[in-house]
């Protein structure tokens, strides 16, 4: 199960990287069109149908590596209070929930990208086609549900076995960078 975690964290570290890139790639774009207006009044066309439809992408591409380094939001109210057990019951619990949630959005937004494909649907000024953006990030929900499976599953095996290995073993292995 580790090594199949750490392939997981891997590849989502890969795929939040060339999310990362495309955001740099859309900043500079931006700061260009900006520049641009300002000094000679003349924007680059398009700017504004690049930045719809690549920021889902961008977005969507950092997800993955969120779950499977279980850095969602988190409130521990009675996690300091409760035996470990408890803690680690709490944990598969919103594991788990988190999953559920995460397969219901994946499964939505392919259905979205669907129906951008078959409507046809272009931007307004490059004319650019609109699905094949919404399709990689829903490529990347699907692989962010798959990331919070292996996460669901270390986290119910680590409820039913009190001697498996705690989570920082994955977050802080330095082979993972």
């Amino acid at each position: 199960m580790q090594k199949i975690r750490r392939w997981t964290v891997s590849a989502a570290r890969l795929f939040a990287l060339i999310g990362f890139c495309g955001l740099f790639v859309l900043a500079v774009m931006t700061g260009a069109d900006v520049f641009l207006r300002w000094l000679f009044n003349s924007p680059i066309a398009g700017v504004n149908d690049v930045s719809a439809i690549v920021m889902a992408a961008v977005i969507a591409a950092c997800i993955p590596a969120n779950l499977s380094l279980k850095q969602n939001l988190k409130v521990e109210i009675l996690g300091g209070l409760l035996p470990a057990r408890a803690a680690r019951f709490f944990d598969t619990l919103a594991s788990i929930l988190t999953l559920v949630f995460v397969a219901i959005i994946a499964w939505q937004m392919v259905h979205y990208a669907e129906s951008m494909r078959i409507s046809g649907e272009r931007t307004w000024v490059l004319a650019l086609p609109v699905w094949p953006w919404w399709a990689f990030a829903s490529v990347m929900l699907i692989f962010g549900a798959f990331a919070q499976l292996i996460v669901t599953l270390t986290d119910l095996l680590a409820l039913l076995s009190p001697q498996a290995v705690p989570d920082e073993v994955v977050n802080d292995d330095p082979s993972l960078i």
